[in-house]
């Protein structure tokens, strides 16, 4: 049946409270909260149909199309379908992944051909499950004695992959192309980003593009943004010793989860130092850099270590081109813009 949906509206008008920090430098749609991004998911559902966006930051739609060129700037059109931010609170999310996983698979129509070619290779880990729900594309390096759970959900393990022994990992879980995944123990439904560099414990969280954890500690019921670096040992609490309902802190006010388990929100580019203690619904915007042995409540964009300075500008944009040239990425002239905005802002 044809669909009615011809043209899309990304309303990006309006935030929720406590979505604004893992939304500074990228949009929610650019979110993957499932083996897909709200947007990519957009263009499957609706082959054809037109995408407009709307966000009255210049500085942030100027970013945004110039990553999806595809989209157009919203002028009024007449929209059969709009999709606003309201629901994708971190909170919100990380409960809806196994669903999301699940659901996704429907669209990821490559995934049966992975399991033939990958067949003959299987003697080299184990599967505890049914190995009909696990997926691995056959350019991924599996090392001995990793061991995929499958018993509560799929694991789907795209392109260019590494894994390497003694690795646990349990579905539902989705990990990116170009990801490389290092004696880690990957529990709870998961979502791991492209190119992410993954050691220790994780547990129910998202992890972004480009972010690191590659190191023994452990994240749990949290959103990693883009381009962070977790160091060795730094650790998350993702539940109130009272098992009391988690709030979260903005620049400006409290907000409740409405769970009692949930760990942190870290934004886009922030560096979090070796040894880190993360309290229950720690905040830390984006580029921050956190080096006390032990935060709560809310860090604010640009942190400078332990002192009341920002990070410096010039500093700041000349490190995030450095490291993200390590991933041969790029800052685009847009991107910077945004980013001399925010710091200024």
């Amino acid at each position: 049946m044809k669909s009615k949906v011809h043209r899309i509206l990304i309303n990006e008008s309006n935030i929720p409270d406590g979505l604004e920090v893992i939304t500074r430098f990228k949009s929610f749609s650019e979110i993957r909260n499932g083996i897909f991004t709200t947007i990519r998911r957009l263009r499957m559902q609706y082959p054809g149909a037109l995408i407009y966006y709307k966000n009255p930051n210049s500085f942030f739609t100027k970013a945004f199309l110039e990553r999806n060129p595809e989209c157009k700037l919203y002028n009024d059109e007449k929209i059969d379908l709009e999709i606003t931010p309201n629901d994708y609170l971190s909170w919100k999310l990380l409960p809806l992944i196994s669903k999301q996983i699940e659901d996704d698979l429907n669209y990821f129509d490559e995934t049966s051909k992975w399991q033939k070619k990958f067949k003959v290779r299987a003697d080299r880990f184990h599967i505890y499950g049914k190995s009909k729900h696990l997926y691995i594309h056959p350019s991924s390096i599996i090392y001995p004695n990793v061991v995929f759970d499958v018993s509560s959900g799929p694991i789907i393990i795209d392109k260019n992959v590494k894994i390497t022994s003694f690795s646990f990992l349990e579905g539902p879980l989705y990990i990116a192309e170009d990801a490389q995944i290092d004696n880690a123990r990957i529990t709870g439904a998961t979502v791991i980003g492209r190119a992410c560099r993954i050691g220790g414990e994780v547990g129910n969280s998202i992890f972004e593009n480009f972010a690191n954890k590659h190191h023994e500690g452990f994240v749990g019921h949290s959103h990693i943004g883009s381009w962070v670096n977790i160091g060795a040992m730094a650790t998350t609490s993702d539940l109130k010793n009272n098992y009391g309902i988690v709030k979260v802190k903005n620049q400006f006010k409290q907000i409740s989860t409405d769970t009692i388990k949930f760990g942190s929100i870290i934004g886009d580019f922030s560096k979090i130092a070796i040894g880190v203690m993360l309290n229950t619904g720690t905040i830390v915007d984006i580029g921050a850099n956190v080096t006390k042995g032990r935060v709560n409540g809310y860090i604010p964009p640009f942190s400078w270590a332990e002192s009341s300075d920002k990070y410096r500008l010039d500093h700041f944009i000349q490190d995030t081109k450095k490291i993200m040239a390590r991933r041969n990425q790029t800052l685009s002239f847009e991107e910077e813009v945004l980013l001399k905005s925010l710091y200024e802002g």
